[in-house]
Formats: C-alpha cells, structure tokens, sequence
C-alpha cells in the first residue's frame, strides 16, 4: 500500500509540472480545481456515460450538483437541448471556471444555468423540476442533516420518473487521499433509510468501473445509487 501511495504522489507532482508549461495550464488548472490529475476525458465520459445509461435523453432536464468547473458540465450542455443544464456549486472559484469553460466551448449558446449555492439550489431554482439530478463524488461528504436536506428538496424536484443519482464509497474505495480522512460514512442501507423517510427509495448499481470509471484510480470502486420515487 505505501508502494501505491508513492507512485500516486509521484504521478501528481509530474502532472503538477504542467502548470508551467505553456498550452498545459489551463487543463491543469481546472484537474486541480476537481482532481484527479490528468484524468479530465476520461471522467468527463464516465459522467456522460452514466446518465445516458440511466436514460437520459437531449430533451430532458438535469440539475448538476456540485458542478465545478464542469467536467461533466461541458459534455453534458453539448448533449443537452438549450436551456436544459444547471449547474449548482458553493465553491465560486470553480464557477467562475466553469462560465469560463463555457466562453471557450462557445456554449453559452445552449443557454446553461450556473448558480452559486449552499442549498443544493433550493434558494435559487423557483419552482424548477428536472429529470435527473446529478452528485458525482460528493455524496459521501453529507452528514444526515444534508442528506435530508437534499431528499427533501429531490421529493419535490424529482419529476415522475426522474432519478437522482450519485455515489458512496464501496468495498475496496481508497479514501487516503482525501483532505478530510473521516468524511460521514454512508451505505445504501443507511442512504435508503433516509431516502423513505422523504418518499424515495435508493439502490445500488454497482461499482463505478463499471460505467467507465478509470480502474487505476482510488475510488473506482465507490458504488453507484440510483434514487427514484417510492413505488409503494
């Protein structure tokens, strides 16, 4: 395990020259506003990928929380109709990458929505609904009281047959290399229990390498949930 964590260090300081390098460092600079380093295609496919196979058709409607710099963003608003994409974040600096982004791309023409929020969009949002509702490796960060806060806000947001959808760490997820090392500790049991307690329920789709997630990176493993109104 040491040995793969310094490979790991090693591989970020050699991605990290890139910041000098001319033509590098604005990829450089928005793989450090959401990490990993130098994987920014490969995951930015993997999060097209998972809505697509979830269903996700150009005319629907999708809230993207925790957006950042929009990894997932740019591929999204491409595949999207205009006006379908928002994207909430509460870290401003990746906002004001991502508007950036949008400038480069030329896809303010797809008329995007970008909010700064510390309420998932609740605040900001009016009476908005959308078809799917995105986290992508946030969701183990919330503790129960934002956990419900969320599924609250999704019960009345989620339009018949949406989905939301986000993941948790699974067997095998390597969360080393997180700043803060003892986030909340989630399951699909415990994310569930909360899930009914709003109306929805929440299952597992299996770990993340299986919809394209790179292998070689630490949380691979993480498992995919799939959260949909309670049939019952």
């Amino acid at each position: 395990m040491i040995g793969v964590r310094r490979l790991r260090m090693l591989r970020r300081r050699l991605y990290g020259l890139r910041s000098y390098i001319p033509g590098m460092r604005h990829r450089h600079r928005l793989e450090a506003l959401v990490g990993p380093l130098g994987c920014w295609d490969e995951l930015q496919r993997y999060q097209c990928r998972v809505l697509t196979e979830l269903g996700m058709q150009p005319h629907d409607t999708l809230l993207d929380i925790g957006c950042g710099p929009l990894q997932g963003g740019v591929a999204f608003i491409r595949y999207l109709a205009p006006s379908s994409y928002y994207g909430v974040d509460q870290k401003p600096e990746a906002l004001r990458a991502g508007c950036d982004e949008l400038t480069r791309q030329r896809l303010w023409r797809k008329d995007p929505q970008l909010f700064y929020s510390r309420s998932f969009g609740d605040d900001e949002l009016g009476d908005r609904q959308f078809d799917f509702i995105w986290l992508s490796q946030i969701l183990y960060y919330f503790d129960p009281p934002s956990l419900h806060r969320l599924f609250d806000m999704t019960a009345r947001r989620l339009r018949p047959g949406g989905i939301l959808a986000g993941d948790i760490f699974g067997p095998g997820s390597d969360s080393s290399f997180l700043r803060d090392p003892r986030p909340p500790v989630h399951t699909l049991e415990s994310i569930d229990r909360v899930a009914r307690r709003h109306g929805l329920r929440a299952r597992s789709l299996g770990p993340l390498h299986g919809f394209g997630y790179p292998r070689r990176l630490n949380l691979s493993h993480n498992l995919l949930l799939k959260v949909t109104r309670d049939p019952s």
